[in-house]
């Protein structure tokens, strides 16, 4: 008698074509061809010695060589793997190295080993290792399926998969309690610290900050302030070389798989640079458990809910100013579109609203002859929905903004008095500083290309590759380093020019210490002190300033402290 079956064993198909006559009885063979499968967890709690891989092979191979019938054939081991699931690398193999004949007897140092699913288990040994004519011994149980004591085993069996199952389950609750505790705590519990971050040598549930990612994340953050949008800031970290945060992390030495992306060549795209911008570690709070498990057995993770993401406040240094951060979540509400043939959005994009129906102004160009118009008209009052025609000449709102800003800063403050106390301040120019990092990074790359190309050579001498993998290698690290280099020299060109940039920290109060210099209006500037501009008619605009409690308290602090003992954040 012929037939096929196939299994669906958690979430793997086992298709089997087998002549089957007796399978449940006890074989004749005098040899049979042994496997030993070996697992170790640290999710369900497999933390004793006497559970480690070397101990349980110690132990197994011990038994195959004083069993005359069985001959050791293959091993396969799962390090690191949880026994809820078989979706395990070794146990599919051996799955596989069953199904094609290759080995017939498996052997575990215990049930547990084999699986923690009761119910799953329990089919293995039932009916997939019958099915397949394999013999199954669990050492330390006593198990042997082709036993003669087999019937009273078949009682007893069920009972320790039921047992393993519990004492898993037992495990997962502990475990997810401890975390939760550790969460509300301000405790850092991922296994890997955020993009700009790294875990602290002497507490490893603190977050210290790594200073070569984390200028790259504020330079993000300033770019996003200056007009660009996520897909120009990723295309403009790609043209600079800059390492995508799973390969920063490899290139550190962490052994991950999982990040922003993954590929042969990794590259920045827009949403890795969406999930920074809208990441509030950056700002020092502690937001974990996004994500939970839906149960003990099922590995897939489900969304939590916002409002259930557990947040601490202030459990490590900040990257970005919370100004900063707020502002940034308003941009990215704003339905703002740039130009084709320009990198950044339009000057009073996504806040420039009509008084009336308070929807955002349109910028359109007009040509009369020689000369271009620009000017900002309500599209409301173009469809004809209701709302009164307004329209205001670019250029004029422009000159008008300006001066007030100018006007309301000298206002409130003595500018000149800031600019004094800030001079002695060490203030570098932020763009300086993020290029410095990025050729010392470029730097250290070339030196590790050149020290692998060096190590390729000595094994090529030494006869551990062959000529082929030689020149295909040697070509691939000289191609490295010539792009390392060819990047490294645009970008000291940029730092030359950038030396001669204004210094524009990314601190609410350098925007306002520097308006009272400045001759032109800037994207960066109008989002970080402007909240909304909004026109009643070509000859009335009102403009409703950001930050007016902050500024209303430092101009109290300056007039209560006019020796000026404290200094001023730079």
């Amino acid at each position: 008698m012929s037939f096929e079956k196939t299994i669906d064993f958690s979430s793997y198909d086992y298709v089997v074509k087998k002549e089957v006559s007796g399978f449940f009885m006890r074989s004749n063979k005098d040899i049979y061809h042994a496997a030993i499968y070996l697992r170790i967890s640290r999710d369900d709690g497999d933390k004793a010695e006497s559970d480690s891989i070397q101990n349980q092979r110690a132990l197994l191979r011990d038994y195959v060589e004083n069993d005359p019938e069985l001959e050791l054939t293959k091993e396969f081991v799962d390090d690191g793997y949880s026994g809820t699931t078989f979706d395990r690398p070794g146990f599919q193999e051996m799955i596989d190295q069953a199904q094609s004949g290759t080995i017939d007897c498996i052997i575990v140092k215990d049930l547990s080993r084999l699986g923690r699913n009761y119910i799953e288990t329990g089919r293995l040994i039932d009916q997939i290792f019958p099915l397949l004519k394999i013999r199954f011994i669990s050492v330390n149980d006593h198990f042997d399926s082709f036993s003669d004591n087999n019937e009273a085993d078949q009682i007893i069996v069920p009972f320790k998969n039921l047992i393993n199952d519990a004492y898993c389950r037992d495990i997962s609750m502990k475990i997810r309690s401890q975390l939760d505790v550790k969460r509300k705590n301000g405790q850092f519990v991922g296994a890997w610290a955020p993009y700009g971050y790294r875990k602290d040598p002497k507490d490893k549930s603190h977050l210290i900050i790594d200073e070569k990612a984390a200028d790259i994340v504020k330079m993000i953050f300033d770019m996003k302030l200056s007009g660009y949008s996520q897909c120009r800031i990723a295309d403009k970290l790609n043209e600079m070389g800059v390492l995508t945060p799973l390969e920063y992390k490899r290139s550190t030495g962490l052994n991950c798989n999982v990040g922003f992306w993954k590929g042969d060549s990794p590259r920045w795209v827009p949403p890795m640079v969406t999930r920074i911008l809208t990441n509030e570690q950056y700002i020092g709070n502690m937001v974990q458990g996004k994500f939970r498990k839906v149960n003990y057995k099922v590995k897939k993770l489900e969304a939590v809910d916002e409002k259930d993401w557990v947040r601490v406040a202030g459990t490590h240094d900040a990257i970005v100013t919370k100004a900063v951060f707020e502002r940034i979540q308003e941009l990215l509400q704003f339905d703002t579109r740039t130009s084709p043939n320009k990198e950044t959005v339009e000057l009073f994009a996504g806040i420039l609203r009509c008084a009336e129906c308070g929807q955002n102004m349109t910028l359109r160009t007009r040509r009369r002859g020689d000369k271009s118009y620009r000017y900002y008209y309500c599209s409301t009052a173009r469809d004809g929905k209701g709302c009164a025609y307004h329209s205001i000449n670019a250029d004029k709102l422009e000159r008008v903004i300006l001066s007030v800003v100018q006007n309301q800063v000298k206002l409130l403050l003595d500018v000149n008095a800031l600019i004094e106390k800030s001079d002695n301040l060490p203030l570098r120019s932020h763009r300086e500083k993020v290029l410095s990092g990025q050729i010392r990074t470029l730097d250290e790359e070339i030196t590790r290309y050149q020290l692998m190309r060096g190590r390729l050579n000595a094994d090529y001498k030494d006869g551990v590759i062959d000529q082929n993998d030689y020149e295909d290698l040697k070509q691939k690290f000289v191609e490295n380093i010539e792009k390392a280099k060819q990047i490294k020299s645009s970008l000291e060109r940029q730092k030359t020019e950038a030396r001669d940039e204004p210094i524009l920290p990314p601190e609410w109060l350098e925007e306002i210490r520097n308006h009272g210099q400045i001759e032109k209006l800037t994207r960066r500037m109008v989002v970080m002190l402007i909240d909304r501009i909004l026109i009643h008619d070509k000859n009335n605009v009102e403009v409703i300033f950001r930050y007016n409690d902050e500024i209303q308290d430092l101009v109290t602090y300056f007039r209560n402290d006019p020796a000026g003992d404290r200094a001023v954040m730079a």
